[in-house]
């Protein structure tokens, strides 16, 4: 067996051979949850243009036949989901997504039963930020050393298993378990829990499970004065700080978002007044922060770099497995999915012989990090924050800068690959029986970069800054304070 495969199955089967209690939900047949692993089984196979770009088929292919074998009686849609998410996972891209069906969330909500803590992971330590127990012991600000006698890094390794993120990024898997996503996967991984021992900073507390309804009572009754109203975030921001220092805080890539703006609706507009004024002014060292980036339309982190950087060819190739798959498991009638429209499909890609399409270098958007150079364009020294959040187009912008040497990093790991990612026109597949939704992703966006850091990882900070519980409950933004800090003893 190859080393591979047995550390997908050592991954697998510790989640699928322990039986939980999720409550009251129906039993869907053996026979026909089988089906619906053999439509996701094709779809990731056929579809997803980027499956096997870190996890070899014949690992793929092992860690599914392991699957069929758990699914050895009737289930419920969680039970079927617990087998299914890993799998899903072996895409290793954040850009596929699996979703219960809607009347099952809500039925969780109302049924299901977790540990009343709202927490964050500043890096690989885990805080509580609100106590939504029915204690009204003083847990905020403190560190979660372990809950039920496992650490907070171990339980991210398991629950981590149950959503993809780009490569072997292990950023992405303690941000995404931040906020209410903790308790939630836990509930999702181990199924209703009477109580929590949990131990923070040395004190151990039994925190009964709670609904979400009697959690958000705890959390309203307990931070009912504190302020609720706050200033609209702005996507777009740009001011110059001391001494010919400029903060650029580009927060999304999203058109749809921007134009949410009350201030700055329009990314080009924007970006043309913010460099001319860096220029009337003397701006010598500039602020980026895309630690807030998820992305967005695709373009809008070539037009950010075009003021900063040389033109180059930004890809190696974009390409996508087929333009049609269609999925059949003998029974059911057969699932159609298709990539490209025809415009785009004759006009902006071709057909190459294995029939995968590639698109054009010259046509559309094509291949060149931007097609035409801004009349301002800023040659001083920058600085760009980064964070697991920085993601899709926002690590593509990093990507971009790192590969250039354009940038000094500082922050955290990017939560997109560095190497590229799968993601653009996806399709829903939803599985007939369970109702379980998975978003395949069809672009493959291979980035011409130079082999600067280890395959599978993200854009890696120069200066790593993890903020601290303080500077988090405070809202600071550390890693520029580390920033203006650095280049006050550079004077």
């Amino acid at each position: 067996m190859h080393n591979s495969i047995r550390l997908i199955l050592l991954v697998l089967f510790p989640l699928l051979s322990q039986a939980q209690d999720y409550g009251d939900f129906p039993l869907i047949s053996q026979e026909e949850l089988l089906r619906d692993l053999a439509l996701l089984h094709q779809g990731l196979d056929q579809y997803h243009s980027g499956m096997y770009w870190y996890t070899s088929k014949d690992s793929v292919d092992e860690a599914f036949a392991a699957a069929r074998t758990e699914i050895d009686r009737d289930m419920s849609v969680l039970e079927f989901y617990k087998i299914m998410a890993p799998l899903v996972g072996l895409s290793r891209e954040d850009h596929t997504d699996i979703f219960l069906p809607d009347e099952v969330r809500e039925k969780v909500s109302t049924q299901g039963a977790f540990l009343p803590l709202v927490t964050v992971f500043l890096g690989e330590k885990l805080y509580c930020i609100r106590n939504g127990a029915d204690q009204d012991a003083a847990l905020e600000g403190k560190e979660i050393s372990s809950i039920n006698g496992k650490t907070p890094v171990e339980y991210a390794a398991e629950l981590g298993s149950l959503f993809a993120s780009d490569g072997y990024i292990k950023t992405v898997k303690y941000s995404d378990l931040s906020g209410f996503s903790f308790s939630r996967y836990l509930y999702y991984y181990g199924g209703k829990q009477a109580t929590f021992q949990v131990t923070l900073e040395g004190e151990t507390f039994d925190l009964p499970s709670l609904s979400i309804a009697e959690i958000n009572q705890n959390l309203s009754r307990r931070y009912a004065s504190e302020e609720r109203e706050g200033v609209d975030s702005e996507s777009l921001e740009f001011r110059v700080l001391r001494d010919s220092i400029a903060y650029l805080g580009i927060h999304s890539f999203s058109n749809g978002t921007i134009r949410e703006n009350a201030v700055n609706n329009n990314l080009k507009k924007f970006l043309d007044q913010s460099f001319a004024t860096m220029e009337a002014q003397g701006v010598q060292t500039l602020i980026v922060d895309v630690s807030q980036n998820g992305g967005g339309n695709e373009g809008n982190e070539n037009l950010l770099f075009s003021y900063l950087g040389e033109n180059y060819q930004k890809y190696e190739r974009v390409r996508t497995k087929t333009q049609r798959a269609v999925l059949d498991n003998g029974v059911d009638p057969p699932v159609e999915l298709e990539t490209f429209g025809w415009l785009e499909r004759t006009f902006a890609n071709q057909k190459m012989p294995d029939g995968s399409y590639e698109r054009r270098s010259d046509r559309g958007i094509g291949l060149m990090a931007y097609k035409k150079a801004p009349a301002y364009r800023f040659q001083g020294e920058v600085f760009v924050i980064i964070s697991p959040v920085t993601y899709s187009g926002g690590s593509e912008f990093a990507n971009m800068m790192a590969t250039r040497h354009r940038a000094t990093f500082v922050g955290q790991e990017t939560g997109g690959g560095y190497y590229g990612n799968t993601s653009g026109y996806s399709a829903e597949l939803t599985l007939p029986h369970s109702g379980i939704t998975v978003d395949l992703p069809s672009l493959q966006f291979v980035m011409n970069v130079e082999d600067r850091y280890p395959f599978g990882s993200g854009v890696l900070p120069d200066y790593p800054v993890v903020p601290t519980i303080e500077q988090y409950l405070n809202g600071d933004n550390a890693a520029l304070d580390f920033i203006l800090d650095l280049l006050a003893d550079e004077k």
